[in-house]
Parts: structure tokens; C-alpha cells; sequence
């Protein structure tokens, strides 16, 4: 430890803070070049109007093994070297400097603290005054020890750039610098009388190269400065291209592929970025890569091949800020699993931060949808964040990709794992309107059910709906005479859980809504009768009347006591609670009454969680729709186009010849359901309508499958420009599989023939499945599966549903007829 550093035994312990709204900042407190650095902490509500005034801190934290010592309330306190550095550039040497940095202002021991404050980050960086982006030195890929760097008893010369005509001075020095290194050199056996001159000194400096940056970001790159800046090359010594490698290092400082910097950067005021000494705004950056991504730019005038790519890749990462921060400034958020899909390539120490970091991006809605909560595993973050999304979008639209891409082995198969990379063409697929597919966004809807009081909400919701569609006009509208005695039966067995949650636990909520359950039986019955006849099977409510599935999900947490979770005012299923679907495992012979003694059958109750303590699992309704008997080649990425197009030509040499299979569904299931604007155009008005204009459409997508086949490559023209499009994004990753069936489908690439493809509430598509078989032990009541991905599949063969408004419990259709009226659906586990 260095002398200058106050010496003790007692390190350094934080204050709690007082409510949830409170964040410490740091003051760095004014010092010379060698002088130790000295922080001091302070505490400040965000709910205050008249909050001080404060930078925020974007960096990367950088290796926790290599560490320097600062000193922090008058204790040493062990920092890494990058964040060391930042605090040594950024200190002024004649005012204090007050920031959030959180590697000082969290006590990152205290996991509660932690996982509160990553909550109020938004709030943070949106309240700061400016983030300043540290990017390192701008000369050394390994930042320097504070010890190494005082050498130097000045310390490096501070700069700032401003954007404006405050610059003019900076860009004299620069060309002056930019001259001076070109200077004529001789090889030594010429015999020049100028042997003994120096030979060219080169300018590798950040600030020369941020000079370089500002001169590029002018609106106008004249020819004149264009010609300026070639004759000060050489043809053995182009400065410009060292400024450029220096800009190549900075580029690959690990900010740029941090994924918090994401929302640090997109909800803060103002940005500054800091290379060592040099400071510049944000926007300076933004101008030269909006300049040099102009077509107009004379790039390979300027600079060389290879200088040229770094450049490219400057504009892409500095752009993607810029279109990010608009996108947000106009939506104020974006849809939680869109900013999961599209920032997955984006890096975190910790693994949690995947998700934590872009909850200030998401829409209002979502953004406390998921709890931090650092005391959870990882495993557990990554499965609530999934049901919360399940449970907020009610839909299945995670599953879309390829699920068995794993990093992490502890995560059940319908989890997706947040931390690894998001396939780019499952992306593309995933932006993609599954509703203008139309093959799958039908009224199936899905709810998750996490406890017991939500589930007996969650029927007298749809009984509510389905009596008050009946009410609209209750003439025509009515159910079948055999589900009075079915509700009948229902409104009985709910009196032993009225009993039971008046003698057991004490909940008057529970009570009021089941006897509310009960009420709508006694008004659903009125509208029961043997007269109607149904000109459609849709329309029957025995064959739809439960159209939405609820989707039962158990989360076992080893380090919390089940009897923790009993005490909840909700009743969450859990070991020492009896499985409350077990305890309407109960029998009814009949009652007083000529409906009662219709009853001759045992009322038995689902039970889909028995004997399953161990995991967690998602239990919803779901209808088969095959088994996969075939599968193609996989179609890596189109990339390479030979190789790509040597797969297609593999898919239809096979199944154009299946039996059935027609080459018009061949074609549409290369297209992968999307619908192709433009189609159509130019044809008379009275023809754009019906079964006219679908049998144009038909015609030209045959005709472009005969043209790629036979040419072996794109059409390049704009007519069948649309195709070409869609078939890259449908087909790119994906195998295209048969059913038995002959049904052709699109799916991941990580099937298997023998796989199963299922419809299931909430998919904008189908979903393929594969079985598990259970362990030994464990007990299920219904098949038990893995989840492997979405997938799309002929719409010719879909199901049409139509259900009526509202639903019934499961639970009510007791007999084997009644589950195969539902459309023949079927409980399922997935884990």
C-alpha cells in the first residue's frame, strides 16, 4: 500500500439507505497529477426536485484481478485498475467533481441494496446532469497502474473538443502536426547531402486523432480539403492511417460491448466521451460517422482498405447508438423480449445483468415486470423473466427460435437462455408480423396461473364474459342442455372449498370470488337448452367453451422455506400447502333434486401437479397436430448462396415428390407464411378482390419457384424482389420437415424426426415438442415434454378456431367426451 494512503485495520462500512428512492454519490476531491485519489460518499433522495447536481459514469469495469487502491471515507478501498484510471482523468485539479459510479455508490455485498438500486438506474443516468464515456488512455489495450503513471510529475495535457468554432485552435495544431511528420527522408547509401535528417515523425496521438474526427464530421468535406489532407501522405508513411489504428484500439476498449452502456447511454442528457486527457461530446462522434456513412464520402480517396474498415466499423457502432436513442426518445420504450432478442451479443459480468440492464429501456408497462433481485440465481432470473413475459403478453412469442441453443445446462427447455447469442435469423423472424402470417394468431388465448387465488379469478373472468355475451341476445344465444348438469355438479363440489378455506385459512377473498363462481353457475344454467340447434361445430360451446388455457407454473426455490411462501396472502402451490388442484380431487354421487340425481358419475378434478416437488415446470392445454416423419438438410445461412441454394434444391428434390404435396405449398412454405406486398399491383380494380386475386398470387409464386429452381439463383428484378426477401428470412437457420401426414413446415434446427409439432393459447405459431419420459418416481398426470422451438406450418392444414367470447373451467367437462369436444385438447408438462 502506498505511504501517502491513510492506514488502518477497519475498512470501510455503508450506511443503509433510508428509503427506496435514495442513491449515494461520490465526490472526487480536487488533486495534482500524483496526489492519491480521495473520494467522500454522500446520500440524495431522486425525489426531490431540487436534486444536486451530478455526472454519471459509463466505463467497463475491466478485470476484477487487477486492482489499484483509492482511498473512500478516509479508508483504503480497492477498485479496479480501469475504473482507477477514470477517476485519475476525470478528477479536476481545482474543484471537486461529484458523481455516480456504481462500483462506490452500491455496497455490492448487500444483494437487496444492489438489486434496488439497478431498479432506480433509469432514474439515475436520466437525472445526472451528463455521462461521461470512458474509453481508456486512447494509448495502452492495458490501462496502467496509478503508481506507473506517476512518473510523469505533470501528468498529460487536458483537452476538450466543443464541437464549434471553439475547435479551430486544436485543428490548426493539427495540421501543423500532420505537415511537420511528412518530411522528406533518403535511404542512407544515396550519398544525399541530406543523410543526417530525421526520418518521418509520426502523429499517433488521441487528441490528433480526434482532430481527425472533428475535420471529417464537417457537413461539407470539400474537394479541397480532400486534396489538403492526400498531399500530406506518403507513400511509405501515411499518418492517416495511424490515426486510424489508434481509433482501431479504442474501438475495441470493452465498453462497446458492455450491455449496460445500452441504457447509460440512451436515457442520459447529454454524453461526453473521454479518451485519457481528451474529452469530446458525443456528438462529434455522431457527426463524423453520420459523414463518413454518407455515399458521397470520397472514403478510398482518403484512406486505405484496411483504415477503411475500421471506419465502417466506427459508423455501425456509433449509429446504432444514435438510432437507439431516437427510437426510444419517440417510444419511451420498447417491448422487454424485443431488447432481450436484440441485445443478447452484448456482454455482462454478471450474468442477471442480461435482463436487468434493459428493464429502464422497456415499454412503461413492462419495466417492473421482472424484480431485481440479485439473491436469486441465475436460473431463476432467466425463468421469471420468462413467465413474467408469458404472463404480460399472454403469448408464446419466447419460444420463437431455436431453444435447445444453450449456454447454460441448469435452465428448463422452455426458458430461454437470456445470456447466449440471439440468432440473426431468428431475430429477423421475430421482428416479422406473425399476424399477417394467418395461419396462427388465433382468439386461443393464454393466462398464467401462479396461485390459487389467481386461478379462481381467472374463472370467474371467463364465466363473466361468456354470460354477458349470452345476455346480449339471449334469444338466439344458448348453450347445450347437458352442460346444466356439469355446472350443477361444479357450484356442489366448490361448497367443500368454501368449507375448506373457512376452516383452514381464514381467506375472505378466496371465499367471495368462489361463491361468485357459484352464482354465475346458477345464471349460466338458465341459458342451458336441448332446442338450439348449431349450424357450425365453432359454434357450440361444448366443442370451445373453454377457448382460453391457463398456463399452471410451479417455481421451486431451494434457498426460500416453502413455509415462507405459505404465509403470502395469495396461496402459492408449493410442498407443505396440499396441492390445492388435489384438494378438488373430491367425489359427488348426487343430490335432492331431479338435476342432482342426473349426477351418476364420479366428479373427478384434474391433479397436474402430483408427485412433482423437485422442478419447476409450465403446464397449459395444447392440440397435437404430428409427428415429424422427415426431415431436410439444415439451411445454415445465406451467407454463402451456393451453399444455401444447393439446400433448397435438396428440399424440393424430396418433397415435391411426396405424396400430395403440391408444388404451390412447397412454395408458400418457403416463403414461411409472409405476406408479399406489391403482390397483385397493376391489375384492374374490379379483379383485386377474392378468389381472383389469390389465384394471381398463386400463379406468380409458382412461377418464382420455377424461375429460382431452374436458374439456381435470385430473379434480380424488382417484381420478385419481395420473394427473394422472404425466403431468406423464413428459411435461414431452419430445416423444413414433414409431417406424417405429408404436411410441409419450417422449423429449428435442432429437431429430430419423431418430434412432435403442437398448437398451443397464446402461439403466433406452432411449437415443436419433444417427449421426456419421466423419472423414476415422479408421477404425472398428462405427457411430459422438452421444448425445442417454434415453427411454421402449412396453413392449409390449420384449425380454425372460432370461440364464443368467455370459457369454462377444464375442470367442469368431466367425462372422456367432454376433453375430446374441446377439440381435442390435452394437458401437457413442459420442463
Amino acid at each position: 500500500m502506498p505511504e501517502d494512503f491513510p492506514t488502518g485495520n477497519n475498512p470501510y462500512h455503508y450506511h443503509k439507505l433510508s428509503d427506496e428512492s435514495e442513491i449515494r454519490l461520490v465526490t472526487i476531491k480536487p488533486g495534482r497529477w500524483t496526489d492519491p485519489i480521495i473520494c467522500e460518499l454522500s446520500c440524495y433522495s431522486l425525489d426531490v426536485d431540487d436534486v444536486t447536481e451530478y455526472f454519471t459514469l459509463s466505463y467497463a469495469w475491466g478485470s476484477p484481478k487487477a486492482t489499484d487502491t483509492i482511498t473512500l471515507e478516509g479508508r483504503p478501498w480497492p477498485v479496479t485498475v480501469n475504473l482507477a484510471n477514470a477517476l485519475l482523468f476525470i478528477r479536476d485539479p481545482d474543484k471537486p467533481v461529484k458523481m455516480w459510479i456504481d462500483a462506490l455508490c452500491i455496497d455490492q455485498s448487500d444483494l437487496q441494496e444492489r438489486g434496488g438500486q439497478v431498479q432506480l438506474m433509469k432514474e439515475i443516468y436520466s437525472c445526472g446532469t451528463k455521462v461521461i464515456v470512458y474509453l481508456g488512455d486512447g494509448m495502452h489495450h492495458r490501462p496502467k497502474r496509478l503508481a506507473e503513471r506517476r512518473s510523469d510529475a505533470e501528468g498529460p495535457v487536458r483537452v476538450d473538443f466543443h464541437g464549434d468554432e471553439r475547435d479551430e485552435s486544436h485543428l490548426e495544431s493539427f495540421w501543423d502536426a500532420l505537415s511537420a511528420s511528412i518530411t522528406p527522408s533518403f535511404p542512407a547509401d544515396s550519398g544525399s547531402t541530406h543523410r543526417g535528417q530525421l526520418r518521418p515523425r509520426p502523429i499517433s496521438s488521441t487528441f490528433h486523432m480526434f482532430c481527425l474526427l472533428r475535420i471529417l464530421g464537417n457537413k461539407v468535406l470539400t474537394s479541397a480539403l480532400v486534396d489538403k489532407m492526400r498531399k500530406l501522405t506518403d507513400p511509405s508513411f501515411d499518418p492517416l492511417d495511424t490515426l486510424i489504428e489508434n481509433l482501431r484500439g479504442i474501438l475495441l476498449n470493452p465498453w462497446w460491448q458492455r450491455i449496460w452502456v445500452v441504457q447509460e447511454m440512451i436515457v442520459s442528457r447529454v454524453a461526453v466521451v473521454r479518451c485519457g486527457p481528451v474529452q469530446c461530446p458525443w456528438e462529434m462522434f455522431i457527426s463524423a460517422a453520420s459523414a463518413i456513412s454518407c455515399p458521397s464520402f470520397q472514403m478510398s480517396a482518403l484512406f486505405r482498405p484496411d483504415s477503411a474498415k475500421v471506419l465502417q466499423y466506427f459508423c455501425r457502432q456509433v449509429l446504432s447508438f444514435r438510432d437507439l436513442r431516437n427510437e426510444w426518445q419517440q417510444s419511451l420504450g420498447a417491448p422487454i423480449l424485443t431488447l432481450l432478442q436484440d441485445f443478447s451479443a452484448r456482454r455482462a459480468t454478471d450474468e442477471r445483468d442480461k435482463v436487468f440492464a434493459l428493464l429502464g429501456l422497456s415499454l412503461l408497462a413492462q419495466r417492473f415486470l421482472i424484480r431485481v433481485s440479485y439473491e436469486d440465481t441465475v436460473a431463476e432470473v432467466y425463468r421469471s423473466t420468462a413467465v413474467g413475459i408469458i404472463r404480460r403478453s399472454r403469448s408464446l412469442d419466447i419460444w420463437c427460435g431455436d431453444l435447445a441453443r444453450k449456454n447454460r445446462r441448469d435452465l428448463d427447455s422452455w426458458v430461454p437462455d437470456w445470456s447466449a447469442v440471439y440468432d440473426e435469423a431468428d431475430r429477423r423472424r421475430a421482428r416479422t408480423a406473425y399476424n399477417e402470417k394467418g395461419e396462427c394468431r388465433s382468439e386461443w388465448k393464454l393466462t398464467v396461473v401462479k396461485s390459487e387465488g389467481e386461478y379462481w379469478k381467472y374463472v370467474a373472468e371467463g364465466m363473466e364474459l361468456l354470460y354477458h355475451w349470452l345476455q346480449q341476445d339471449p334469444v338466439s344465444r344458448k348453450l347445450p342442455s347437458r352442460l346444466r348438469r356439469l355446472m350443477l355438479g361444479y357450484r356442489t363440489e366448490l361448497n367443500n372449498c368454501l368449507a375448506f378455506y373457512y376452516a383452514i385459512y381464514h381467506n375472505d377473498a378466496l371465499v367471495r370470488t368462489v361463491k361468485r363462481i357459484q352464482q354465475l353457475c346458477r345464471k349460466l344454467e338458465t341459458y342451458c337448452t336441448s332446442t338450439i340447434i348449431y349450424p357450425e361445430p365453432s359454434g357450440d360451446p361444448s366443442v370451445c367453451a373453454f377457448c382460453r388455457s391457463a398456463a399452471f407454473y410451479r417455481e421451486i426455490k431451494a434457498h426460500r422455506p416453502v413455509d415462507y411462501l405459505d404465509r403470502a396472502g395469495d396461496l402459492p402451490f408449493g410442498e407443505k400447502s396440499e396441492d390445492w388442484l388435489s384438494r378438488l380431487q373430491i367425489t359427488a354421487r348426487g343430490a335432492a333434486g331431479t338435476e342432482a340425481a342426473a349426477i351418476d358419475e364420479e366428479i373427478a378434478f384434474p391433479r397436474p401437479y402430483r408427485s412433482y416437488p423437485r422442478r419447476s415446470f409450465l403446464s397449459l392445454e395444447s392440440v397435437a397436430r404430428g409427428f415429424v416423419a422427415h426431415l431436410g438438410s439444415r439451411l445454415f445461412s445465406w451467407e454463402d448462396r451456393h451453399a444455401a441454394f444447393n439446400t433448397v434444391f435438396k428440399w424440393a428434390s424430396y418433397y415435391l415428390d411426396l405424396a400430395g404435396t403440391q408444388k404451390l405449398n412447397f412454395a408458400k412454405t418457403l416463403m414461411g407464411g409472409a405476406s408479399l406486398p406489391g403482390v397483385g399491383q397493376g391489375m384492374p380494380a374490379v379483379d383485386r378482390v377474392g378468389d381472383i386475386e389469390q389465384r394471381i398470387r398463386d400463379m406468380m409464386l409458382v412461377e418464382w419457384l420455377d424461375q429460382l429452381l431452374r436458374k439456381g439463383d435470385f430473379q434480380d428484378n424488382a417484381r420478385m424482389r419481395p420473394y427473394n426477401d422472404a425466403l431468406v428470412v423464413a428459411t435461414g437457420g431452419r430445416v423444413m420437415f414433414a409431417l406424417a401426414d405429408g404436411t410441409l413446415g419450417l422449423g429449428p434446427g435442432s429437431m429430430v424426426v419423431g418430434d412432435e409439432v403442437h398448437l398451443m393459447p397464446g402461439g403466433s405459431s406452432h411449437i415443436v415438442l419433444r417427449s421426456l419420459v419421466p423419472e423414476p418416481g415422479e408421477y404425472l398426470e398428462g405427457p411430459a415434454y422438452t421444448v425445442i422451438g417454434d415453427c411454421y406450418l402449412d396453413p392449409s392444414s390449420s384449425i380454425d378456431q372460432k370461440p364464443w367470447p368467455g370459457w369454462l373451467p377444464e375442470e367442469m367437462f368431466r367425462t372422456m367426451e367432454d376433453m375430446l369436444n374441446l377439440k381435442k385438447r390435452r394437458r401437457i408438462f413442459l420442463f
